[in-house]
């Protein structure tokens, strides 16, 4: 208690003078002329000027100097803009140096740092100049005369740490879209000269959402400045990437890859003799796994890649080598060497190339969807390839393969291909013949006797590969036979290839194509296929379309159609079908047709497609024709899409109870509206030309405009039951307007009128003229040497405006209704004839009116004694 007594007064004393001190200096610092000073000497520690907005310091446990809104300043040779700025700055001090009078830095603390690292004109970095250099312990070197050079700061640091830091790079004035985030590590001074560095850190890319982009740990040992970071080695490893993230960083895009991948690099360049200036050696080692397309789930047997690539890089010179490189995959793998000094001096040497087709498999289904599970493939293919300058051209190239087989399910036998052999023949890659079959003899697969016509192969085709390496322009041809196109069809679909969407096809079918093109990636095909007995069932269509004889072929990718022997919707056709060439790809193609058919009837078009109102039918139709995947698009935008025009001849077509023969019909379907600008058929004895326009948005609309000429009044719709009784022609013009969908709407909107002049107009069995005077029937022969008619056709029946029939003494009018039920309602006056008639007048009061009603074959005559009836106008 005695000695509490006596020291409390000293350590309390103690106490308040620390208090004091510290608060002092704290003090202290905030001047203006000690900031100047720890300015200064924060200058000379960074070899860089130095901005510091305020300053703090601590006295115990240790001397700590803290500073924030630390900048400082970038060399003059790289450039004007800030070389590190931190938010926050705590330095260590040394007991040492402060006793001994010197102000000497400890480790460095930087809080959220930003450092921009740029590289300027002639290849060095900024970074070079800013780290003490090693002691220089060569031999003395030769004399220098003249001026001394300025001697490089030395900057008097020991340990630098930060957190939370970023990295921005620059090439010269350009600042790079590339820059490291989430910064955080050390560097530190472990021998005079000699800098010890660890980083870890996120990449970034401006203008990119990276999603997980993994963490870059970097390891190394460097000189300073002298030497230009030399000796140095640094050892980098990047893990927990995406591959999607890892293209996006590359290239600013996503590729639509996905999979894991993982780098290890490292370099190492020395100060010896045997290094040139600049020289560093590397090796890298990278591995991609579970590769897959974006939009496919993962699987088990997605493929991977393993690179291993060693060799040597000059920055300065921009030289780089690969002394030896791998790419190695499941079953595959490919070495070689690699050089580039220049775009004149680059080779790339693929000295062992060997792939198994298992390996080929996995990275097709990878990114293909719909590919059949069980499917397996065996071969093995070997080559070699040397290529030269830059961009790389082939100098020399070989690939050669025994053969192999793909078992498919669903299938007995496999398919099996033949030997493959080629390489550089002068100045183009040839590839081929190679023999592919479904199923048969293994010897004549492997090694064919001799190349057959494609006819005269048994389900097998030749396929041969060329490229023009002057031109770039290449092809793929294909010439072959299979019995059985359903099995074709069923081997793409197994493949992820589905060629046929809504539509079935068997036959025989023989191809001799080829896929063209004049740049890479940009091909079109040529050549054609043709089908024999072959059956074409289509969704939309009820029955199938017979295919006798039929081609599908292609001009520098413009398809056609051509129909030698196809029976369909109740006639045989023949006839072409064909694409125009259009500047614009973008756009719908558009067609051309010249189709033949010897009979067309609406009853039988009804069973093919069913009821005309049938939901849906139109969109699985187009559907089929037009090749879409998903019945997602509606019907209208299906036929806006629809651009044709061309010409249909039809040798009868018949519509219920009209029939038309040698009908010739000319015009385009375009913008959702027909125009049949030409049409001709021969109907009831005589001719008809007519017009036809339909629209069919936003509810379907159509306009016939016809002129009728010579027909014959007999064979008129709804007179059969009177042919013996009636004859006479008839010419004149028809307009018909309606509306709707089915043929009940249409029929019940159906509007029209008609202007007819009538010549030698008889009627046998009833004599009109005795039986209107007498008021009663008499039998005999009407006739009437002209006559004129205009009528008016609404609610599904036909009303007589006026009906004139001119004899030399009298005339006779006729007005009244026919339904298209063939019934009949109709009154019949006559008159004495008057000169230059143009329409009927009142029938006189003292004649009597025949009535005729009922059916067109069971009429039923009256006789009234009434004025006859207005004229309906």
């Amino acid at each position: 208690m005695s000695k509490l007594r006596k020291w409390w007064k000293a350590g309390l004393a103690t106490v308040l003078a620390v208090v004091a001190l510290q608060v002092a200096v704290s003090f202290l610092v905030r001047t203006h002329g000690v900031h100047t000073y720890l300015t200064a000497h924060l200058e000379r520690a960074f070899g860089r000027p130095v901005e510091v907005s305020s300053f703090d310091a601590r006295i115990f446990p240790s001397p700590q100097l803290y500073a924030d809104g630390v900048t400082v300043g970038e060399d003059p040779a790289f450039g004007y803009e800030y070389f590190l700025r931190a938010e926050h700055l705590s330095a260590g001090l040394r007991w040492t140096g402060l006793l001994r009078g010197h102000f000497e830095f400890g480790t460095l603390s930087f809080s959220r740092p930003s450092l921009i690292l740029v590289r300027n004109f002639e290849g060095r970095w900024n970074l070079e100049r800013w780290l003490p250099p090693a002691k220089n312990t060569s031999a003395q070197g030769p004399p220098i005369y003249g001026p001394p050079s300025p001697v490089p700061p030395v900057n008097h640091l020991q340990k630098i740490e930060f957190d939370e830091g970023r990295i921005d790079f620059k090439n010269q004035e350009e600042k790079l879209l590339f820059a490291f985030t989430r910064v955080s590590g050390s560097v530190e001074q472990v021998s005079a000269g000699r800098w010890e560095l660890q980083l870890e850190a996120q990449p970034w890319r401006s203008g990119v959402l990276l999603q997980s982009a993994g963490i870059i740990r970097v390891h190394g040992d460097l000189a300073g400045t002298s030497t230009r970071l030399r000796p140095a080695e640094i050892t980098l490893r990047w893990g927990e990437a995406s591959l999607a993230d890892v293209f996006r960083l590359l290239h600013g895009q996503d590729y639509g890859v996905r999979g894991l991948f993982a780098l290890d690099a490292t370099a190492k360049s020395t100060a010896s003799a045997d290094d040139g200036p600049g020289d560093w050696t590397y090796s890298l080692r990278a591995r991609a796994g579970r590769i897959h397309r974006w939009d496919l789930t993962e699987r088990t047997d997605n493929p991977g890649l393993h690179v291993d690539v060693s060799g040597r890089w000059n920055v300065g010179t921009g030289t780089f080598v690969a002394d030896q490189f791998a790419v190695e995959g499941l079953r595959s793998n490919l070495r070689g060497k690699f050089r580039y000094a220049s775009e004149s001096a680059t080779e790339l040497r693929l000295d062992s190339m060997g792939v198994q087709a298992s390996d080929l498999l996995a990275w097709y289904r990878a990114f293909h969807p719909d590919v059949a599970e069980g499917i397996a493939a065996d071969q093995y293919f070997t080559g070699g390839m040397i290529l030269h300058g830059w961009p790389l051209s082939i100098e020399s190239a070989a690939l050669s393969s025994n053969g192999g087989t793909v078992k498919v399910p669903g299938f007995v036998e496999p398919v099996r291909i033949g030997r493959v052999s080629g390489g550089r023949e002068r100045s183009r890659i040839v590839i081929g013949p190679v023999r592919v079959a479904l199923g048969g003899d293994p010897g004549e697969v492997i090694a064919p006797k001799r190349r057959r016509a494609a006819p005269t192969m048994e389900n097998a085709a030749d396929l041969t590969f060329t490229q023009d390496l002057k031109t770039d322009s290449g092809s793929v041809s294909i010439e072959g036979n299979i019995s059985k196109v359903e099995d074709f069809l069923k081997l793409a679909a197994s493949l992820g290839r589905r060629v046929n969407h809504g539509w079935e096809l068997t036959g025989e079918a023989s191809a001799a194509t080829q896929w063209t093109w004049k740049e890479p990636f940009h091909g079109r095909w040529n050549g054609s296929v043709l089908v024999d007995e072959g059956s074409l069932t289509v969704a939309g269509l009820n029955q199938p379309l017979n295919l006798a004889e039929a081609s599908l072929g292609w001009n520098e990718g413009r398809r056609a159609a051509r129909l030698l022997r196809v029976a369909g919707f109740g006639g045989n056709w023949v006839g072409a079908i064909e694409e125009e060439s259009t500047r614009d790809e973008d756009t719908a193609p558009k067609w051309k047709f010249d189709l033949n058919v010897d009979h067309l009837n609406a009853a039988e078009l009804d069973r093919w497609v069913g009821p005309r109102a049938r939901p849906n039918w139109l969109e699985r139709l187009l559907h089929s024709f037009l090749g879409e995947v998903t019945p997602a698009t509606p019907a209208s935008e299906l036929v806006r899409r629809v651009d044709a025009e061309g010409r249909l001849r039809i040798a009868r077509l018949t519509v219920e109870k009209l029939k038309l023969e040698n009908v010739m019909a000319q015009g385009t379907l375009r913008d959702l509206k027909l125009d049949v600008r030409n049409s001709e058929a021969e109907w009831a004895g005589g001719r008809v030309r007519a017009r036809i326009n339909a629209s069919f948005l936003p509810r379907p609309s159509y306009e016939i405009r016809a002129d009728l000429e010579h027909l014959n009044l007999a064979k008129l719709p709804g007179t059969e039951r009177l042919t013996d009784r009636l004859s006479g022609s008839a010419s004149g013009n028809l307009q018909l307007k309606t509306a709707g969908v089915g043929r009940e709407e249409l029929l019940r909107n159906l509007d029209g009128s008609s202007l007819v002049n009538l010549k030698q107009v008889e009627l046998n069995g009833l004599d009109l003229p005795a039986s209107i005077a007498e008021g009663a029937a008499h039998a005999g022969t009407s006739r009437w040497p002209a006559g004129e008619c205009a009528f008016l056709i609404r609610n599904r029946g036909i009303v007589l405006q006026w009906l004139q029939l001119n004899a030399a003494l009298e005339q006779t009018s006729v007005q009244g209704t026919l339904s298209f039920g063939s019934d009949a309602d109709l009154s019949v006056s006559m008159q004495p004839r008057e000169p230059a008639r143009a329409k009927p007048k009142k029938a006189s009061a003292k004649s009597h009116i025949l009535k005729i009603f009922g059916p067109l074959g069971e009429l039923r005559l009256t006789v009234e004694n009434t004025p006859a009836p207005q004229v309906v106008n």
